[in-house]
């Protein structure tokens, strides 16, 4: 548990450094937001479908 507490906020660093991010919470909030895209454009792809149908739904606002 220990291991994947520090992998985690060694991403956490990693993703607020590159985005240019000022602080930790806006930056957690965005990489969980994106993070949770990705893994629904996953499970369509398992399922057989095709994540570009929903194009909206992966607009940065």
């Amino acid at each position: 548990m220990l291991y994947m507490t520090m992998i985690v906020a060694s991403l956490m660093i990693v993703y607020r450094k590159l985005n240019k991010i000022k602080n930790y919470k806006m930056a957690r909030l965005q990489f969980e937001m994106e993070l949770n895209d990705e893994m629904i454009k996953v499970i369509v792809r398992l399922c057989g479908g095709d994540p570009n149908n929903a194009a909206a739904l992966w607009k940065k606002t």
